[in-house]
C-alpha cells in the first residue's frame, strides 16, 4: 500500500461516519443511556429537515477537521510539542506478507492534502 491508497480508501471509509454519529445520537442503544444522550435524542426528534441538514454537515465537518489533523501531524506539519524540539511520526504500513511501505515518507504530496482532494470525490 502506499501514501495515495491509504489516503483514498481513509477518505471512502469516514465518509459515512457523520451518518453513524447522528443515527445513534438519534437513537441511542444499549442499556443505561445517558440522561444526556436521552436529552440530546428528544431535542434532534425536534429538528426540522433544514436544521437537520446543517447539523449533518457541522458533523461532516468535524470528523474531516479530526482526521485532517492526525494527517498533519503525521505528515510533519503539525507538532504535538507545544515548544521546545519537535518530534515526529513515521507511519509504515506491513503487508500480509510482511513488505513494509513508509506511508508518510518526507517527499511527494502530503497525506493530509491527499485526503482532501479523495474526501471530495468521495462526498460526489
Amino acid at each position: 500500500m502506499d501514501k495515495e491508497t491509504f489516503a483514498r480508501r481513509l477518505a471512502l471509509s469516514m465518509a459515512g461516519t457523520s451518518d453513524g454519529i447522528l443515527k445513534y445520537a438519534e437513537h441511542p442503544a444499549g442499556r443505561g443511556v445517558s440522561v444526556e444522550r436521552k436529552a440530546r435524542a428528544g431535542w434532534m426528534a425536534e429538528l426540522d429537515d433544514e436544521s437537520r441538514q446543517w447539523l449533518h454537515q457541522l458533523v461532516e465537518e468535524g470528523v474531516h477537521a479530526g482526521v485532517f489533523g492526525v494527517l498533519c501531524i503525521l505528515d510533519h506539519v503539525r507538532f504535538i510539542e507545544d515548544i521546545g524540539e519537535k518530534g515526529s511520526f513515521n507511519l509504515t504500513y506491513t503487508s500480509p506478507f510482511g513488505a513494509q511501505t513508509q506511508i508518510n515518507p518526507e517527499e511527494g504530496e502530503m497525506l493530509h492534502d491527499l485526503f482532501n482532494g479523495f474526501s471530495r470525490d468521495a462526498q460526489k
